[in-house]
């Protein structure tokens, strides 16, 4: 029996080949690692005149931690904006600019109907019905960090 000099056995091809299928994905998660988790958990309902904005889709409203204490104050007290996608989807920011977390700045909305919140320091715009990422003229190439929700027609429950 003649031996090969690259005759390699049918498993380590087998992994030659996924590698480089398996290794780009394992990176994807440092987008949202970008601004580091904190504890967010607290609901809002709907019917409070407080959230009144909210029964409207394409508004949003800030959430600070007056509100529900430092469960709702986001990542360096700076607040979450809470956006109504549509009549039973809601996206939860955290309202620190993720370009670079060192400067310690909060995006800002204009008003409830603004969906391209703006951080006063690098002016990065960020698109809330895009998941939170940023404009393409936007010096930051990293989304807001993006929190769960869940909706039972009456209440937002925000968390992580």
């Amino acid at each position: 029996m003649k031996l090969y000099p690259f005759t390699y056995p049918k498993i380590i091809i087998f992994i030659l080949m996924i590698l480089p299928v398996v290794m780009p994905s394992s990176c994807k998660t440092e987008e949202n690692e970008r601004i580091p988790d904190v504890f967010v958990d607290f609901t809002i309902n709907l019917s409070d005149p407080m959230f009144n904005d909210l029964t409207v889709a394409g508004n949003s409203v800030v959430i600070t931690s007056s509100y529900a204490g430092s469960a709702s104050a986001g990542y360096g007290g700076h607040g979450i904006i809470v956006y109504r996608a549509s009549e039973s989807e809601f996206y939860a920011f955290d309202r620190t600019c993720p370009f670079e977390e060192a400067l310690d700045q909060a995006v800002v909305l204009k008003n409830t109907g603004d969906i391209t919140p703006e951080c006063p320091e690098c002016h990065s715009k960020y698109v809330l019905p895009n998941y939170g990422y940023p404009t393409s003229d936007s010096p930051s190439r990293y989304p807001l960090k993006l929190y769960r929700t869940s909706f039972d027609g009456q209440t937002v429950h925000v968390y992580n």
